[in-house]
């Protein structure tokens, strides 16, 4: 029979949605930032703001993270996908108020970090989640989804910051950051009708619970419902087998083979994505247009322009994802960052204490493309790659372990990188000129594709053993079941029939 168009259900494409409101407010609170720390009442408020203390209040935040990151990893498993989102909604409802009630650096800096943390555990936590809901052919889509609306966030926060900045008093800064608490509550009060992850039922042996839910996301697939029986019998299978071989420890990461290749594989791909330089262009591109010469509210309207032109040409990745393949997508936009990286660099050294306008509008050009091919590649493909090369086993830790280091790294750019800008300026470009062509090379030679497989199929990837390995052949051999069962039914009906003809001519 082979694979049917697997075509996404409306319920799964609700579900999937509306968890990525969780992603829209993980962009909300990361990039509304970058707005606040150039408003001049801000500054004023929280005066001397030197570059230790901005890069203070920028990086804590990502320490909140790395602790949500943890407690996700463990929460995602014993409470479930859909109540740790629920969790995190709570706390980041409780941040959003702090940071708009400080009244010094101290409780901003509280606020930031308790922010951190909710959105360590969305960031962690929605990839999985629509992962796990989403028809194998579709993933990518589906689970690239929470990138999407991370940039759309960092977006809606830009704006916001540039129509704040026409204020005069602390509401500049204020609403920007009290903001944040609407998704949360959105999210909090919808997630009460968004359904568990089936696969994570059937872990907790709730298979009655899970063979509805799937039977909701994926029964419109195919002309019958041989596709979704095919994939609820694979993952059961393939899930019962995992818990009867293996315990579910941070050690069996580290102890299996198989496993330390996939922690490696989520590692570095988290990694790359923060080397690419892509946060420290977001966070501090405020004082790189001002580096530029660019002043007053031009600076908080180009950091508006520039959060859209991310969520724009992610569309685009969504849309080819599950065609283009992760692996190739990967290594082909490395080489580009590579290259854009460099013009940055030139354009920023040659023009930056110049009146030249043209090499200026250059310079902030290429930190444009710098976003349009990061958004093209890493922006999506590090949240679709990471769970899905995770078997059901370790695919929470696994994923709290690679975005945790993430989140290191990304912790060591924002704080280091104020003082680097102004210690060696454009210079700095060239550590991520280098960094972004290792990429590609791992990339490259280290990376397997994982496009259109299930979950369960992709563990054969790295030679584990799958007790279903091909939805495919099972989905055939449940439709010929199917039609030998009808073909019985057939024949017991016309044998009554002729019974009962029998009895009456009698």
């Amino acid at each position: 029979m082979g694979n049917p168009s697997q075509s996404v259900s409306l319920y799964t494409w609700g579900c999937s949605l509306f968890a990525a409101v969780g992603s829209l407010l993980y962009g909300i609170d990361s990039g509304v930032i970058s707005t606040t720390i150039s408003h001049q009442s801000f500054l004023t408020k929280f005066a001397p703001f030197t570059p230790s203390i901005k890069g203070a209040v920028v990086s804590i935040f990502g320490a909140g993270s790395f602790f949500g990151v943890i407690f996700a990893g463990w929460a995602a498993d014993s409470w479930g996908r859909k109540r740790t989102i629920q969790f995190a909604s709570i706390i980041a409802i409780i941040a959003g108020v702090i940071q708009a009630a400080a009244i010094n650096v101290g409780m901003l800096i509280a606020g930031r970090f308790i922010g951190g943390i909710a959105v360590g555990i969305m960031n962690m936590t929605i990839p999985i989640y629509n992962s796990e809901i989403a028809p194998p052919a579709k993933r990518g889509m589906i689970a690239g989804l929470h990138a999407q609306f991370v940039g759309i966030g960092f977006a809606v926060s830009n704006w916001i910051g540039f129509g704040c900045s026409y204020a005069t008093n602390d509401f500049q800064w204020r609403f920007p950051l009290a903001f944040q608490c609407v998704p949360a509550v959105i999210l909090l009060a919808g997630s009460f009708w968004l359904p568990f992850s089936p696969r994570w039922l059937m872990e907790k042996e709730r298979d009655d619970e899970a063979y509805t839910v799937l039977k909701r996301l994926h029964g419109n697939i195919g002309a019958d419902e041989s596709f979704f029986q095919a994939e609820f019998n694979q993952m059961r299978d393939q899930i019962r087998f995992e818990n009867s071989v293996s315990v579910r420890s941070f050690s069996e990461l580290f102890t299996k083979p198989s496993n330390r290749k996939r922690l490696i594989l989520a590692v570095l791909v988290q990694v790359f994505t923060q080397l690419s330089g892509i946060n420290v262009i977001n966070y501090y591109q405020t004082d790189l247009y001002k580096g530029l010469g660019i002043m007053g509210h031009k600076v908080t309207l180009l950091a508006s322009i520039y959060g859209m032109v991310g969520p724009i040409a992610n569309v685009i990745c969504l849309y080819f994802v599950d065609s283009w393949g992760r692996k190739k997508t990967l290594w082909i936009t490395g080489i580009i960052m590579t290259i854009d990286m460099g013009l940055v660099m030139a354009m920023t050294g040659a023009f930056s204490r110049t009146s030249n306008m043209i090499g200026k509008g250059f310079g902030i050009a290429f930190i444009f493309c710098f976003s349009i091919i990061y958004s093209l590649g890493y922006n999506s493909i590090h949240y679709i790659y990471v769970p899905e090369i995770m078997t059901m086993a370790i695919r929470a830790k696994g994923s709290a372990i690679s975005v945790c280091s993430n989140v290191l790294v990304n912790i060591v750019f924002n704080q280091v990188s104020p003082i680097a800008f102004a210690s060696v300026g454009y210079k700095y470009y060239s550590l991520f000129i280098c960094t972004n062509a290792v990429g590609v090379i791992v990339v490259f030679l280290m990376f397997p594709e994982t496009k259109g497989k299930s979950l369960e199929e992709i563990a054969a990837i790295f030679g584990d053993e799958v007790i279903v390995a091909n939805l495919d052949a099972t989905q055939d051999k449940i439709a010929a079941q199917d039609a030998e069962d009808e073909q019985v039914e057939q024949v017991e009906q016309v044998e009554q029939v002729e019974q009962v003809g029998k009895g009456e001519s009698k």
